[in-house]
């Protein structure tokens, strides 16, 4: 899952009429952790500023996705509302979701929503498109390593594994081999199942107890 992390950056720019100004720029990052994403803006900056720079402000956001148009010169926050009806109470019910959306215009940002929303089988409902203040978006730059680590961290990810897991356990199944490919390598790993005592297996129940009537000594002898 990405986790897009806006940056607020503070330097010293040069306006038109050639006074420096203070300003407080916003960015947004895809990164694994807010460090990172302070870190990646810093080095993107650094070699167009010359006087006072620091970072004011370093918030995760709650942008899910992002709808690109390379031929956009801004960005648009779409809030939209996917509609789900509860077969309970047969009420409809809201959820919101916030997309960005590049474009050029309020009018292309709808267009360029509506496109990137195409083939969902869910109904939905814009609420609202505002434009935003961000200037850049700083896509992910991950090792296949730091990829597979994102994808582990996704709670949905780790909730699926977990049932997977103890279904094979359940079954008695030892190990899996798992593999998977970016269509130009092949990468392959075992995972070791941990198996849960059965039912009827001494460890499950505390200590075995003693054979035929016969006691156990505390130095381990038999008594009669």
């Amino acid at each position: 899952m990405t986790t897009w992390i806006e940056v607020r950056a503070r330097y010293d720019k040069m306006m038109e009429n050639g006074v420096v100004k203070k300003i407080v720029e916003p960015y947004l990052v895809d990164a694994l952790s807010c460090t990172e994403a302070e870190a990646r803006v810093t080095e993107e900056l650094t070699p167009f500023i010359s006087g006072d720079f620091r970072i004011s402000s370093v918030v995760t956001t709650k942008i899910a996705e992002i709808f690109w148009d390379e031929t956009g010169d801004k960005f648009y926050k779409v809030k939209v509302n996917f509609i789900t009806l509860d077969e309970k109470t047969a009420t409809e019910k809201r959820n919101a979701t916030y997309i960005l959306v590049q474009a050029s215009s309020f009018k292309d940002a709808y267009d360029n929503f509506v496109a990137g929303m195409k083939g969902t089988m869910a109904d939905y409902e814009i609420e609202q498109i505002c434009e935003t203040k961000i200037v850049d978006v700083y896509k992910a730059d991950l090792t296949p390593e730091q990829q597979a680590e994102r994808t582990l961290r996704d709670p949905e990810v780790k909730k699926h594994v977990k049932k997977f897991v103890d279904a094979c356990a359940e079954d008695g199944v030892e190990s899996v081999t798992m593999t998977a490919s970016d269509g130009k390598t092949v990468q392959s790993t075992t995972i070791e199942i941990p198996q849960k005592p059965k039912p009827n297996h001494p460890s499950s129940q505390g200590d075995a107890l003693p054979l035929n009537n016969q006691k156990i000594a505390k130095n381990g002898q038999e008594e009669a």
